[in-house]
C-alpha cells in the first residue's frame, strides 16, 4: 500500500488517537485466546509517534519485545471508557435476551418468527420496558436461577 500520508493533529487530537487506539487493539483482542499480532503491531506504531512529544508519558517503550505499549496512565485514561461501555451493553444485552426468550414463551417461536417487523417491536417493547423498569430499580436483586426439578430447561 505504501507510506501513509502525513497526518497534522493537536495534542488533544493526539491524545484521543492514543485512546481510540489502546481501545481499538483492546477490543479486538481481549477476548481472543491467542491475540492477533497485528493490530499489537499497529497500535505500537501509533504510540511509538508519542515520543519527543507533551504525550510521551501515555506510552511506554518494552524492551523486551521491542514495541511501543501504552502506559498505566493512557490505560488509566482508557478503562473508565470500557467500563461504562461494558455496563451499558451488558444492561441492553441482557434486556435483549430476556426479552426475545419471553416473547417466545408466550407467542411461541413460530408465531414471533412470522411476525412482522412493526408487530414484533410493538410484543417486545412491552416486555422489554418491564425488564428495564426492573433493573433501574433493582438491578439483579431478584434475579435466580430456580433450579427445581419441575422447572422445564
Amino acid at each position: 500500500m505504501g507510506d501513509l500520508m502525513t497526518m497534522t493533529l493537536s495534542d488533544d487530537d493526539y491524545r484521543r488517537l492514543l485512546v481510540l487506539t489502546f481501545l481499538g487493539e483492546w477490543m479486538v483482542n481481549a477476548i481472543r485466546k491467542e491475540p492477533d499480532p497485528s493490530y499489537g503491531d499497529a497500535a505500537s506504531r501509533v504510540y511509538s509517534f508519542a515520543k519527543g512529544t507533551p504525550l510521551e508519558m501515555f506510552t511506554v517503550f518494552d524492551g523486551k519485545i521491542g514495541e511501543w505499549a501504552p502506559s498505566e496512565k493512557l490505560e488509566s485514561e482508557a478503562h473508565p471508557l470500557i467500563d461504562e461501555y461494558d455496563d451499558k451493553t451488558f444492561w441492553e444485552e441482557l434486556t435483549a435476551r430476556l426479552t426475545e426468550r419471553d416473547l417466545i414463551s408466550r407467542h411461541g417461536e413460530r408465531a414471533v418468527r412470522s411476525m412482522r417487523p412493526d408487530q414484533r417491536s410493538r410484543a417486545a417493547k412491552v416486555i422489554a420496558q418491564a425488564y428495564a423498569h426492573e433493573f433501574e430499580d433493582r438491578g439483579l436483586n431478584r434475579f435466580f436461577v430456580d433450579e427445581s426439578p419441575d422447572r422445564g430447561s
